[in-house]
């Protein structure tokens, strides 16, 4: 079975994720998020790290998709996790570095995401924190 996952913030974290989990048959990217900069943007990112080097794939943005190897993901460029829609997520990683509070992470859990990562600490009681 496939996980259908998403990310929140492609940085430096969001990037390396994707990079990292692109060849996983058992994971499925379907989604990304940025308010940054537009897809094109971090299309080229991803093909070109200042440490890692270039990627072995061709990542291209569109609008509103980032193209690699003839699959699209949909890409967004929300500042709240409330105003984009995460459902078709089964995963989300947190890489914006911004929502690390149980508050607002319950917003992908209210909108049918199983389980969400977040690469910064949170810091309140009801978040598993593993270094």
């Amino acid at each position: 079975m496939t996980i259908k996952v998403g990310i929140n913030g492609l940085g430096r974290i969001g990037r390396l994720a994707l990079r990292a989990a692109w060849e996983n048959t058992e994971l499925e990217i379907v989604q990304v998020n940025d308010p940054g900069a537009d897809a094109a943007t971090f299309a080229h990112l991803l093909n070109f790290d200042s440490v890692h080097g270039r990627w072995g794939y061709e990542a291209e943005g569109a609008d509103n998709a980032i193209q690699i190897g003839g699959e699209r993901i949909a890409f967004t460029q929300h500042k709240t996790i409330a105003d984009n829609d995460w459902s078709g997520c089964d995963v989300v990683l947190e890489a914006s570095g911004k929502m690390k509070t149980v508050k607002v992470l319950n917003d992908y859990l209210s909108q049918g995401v199983k389980r969400v990562v977040v690469s910064a600490p949170v810091k309140e009681p009801g978040a598993l924190n593993i270094v």
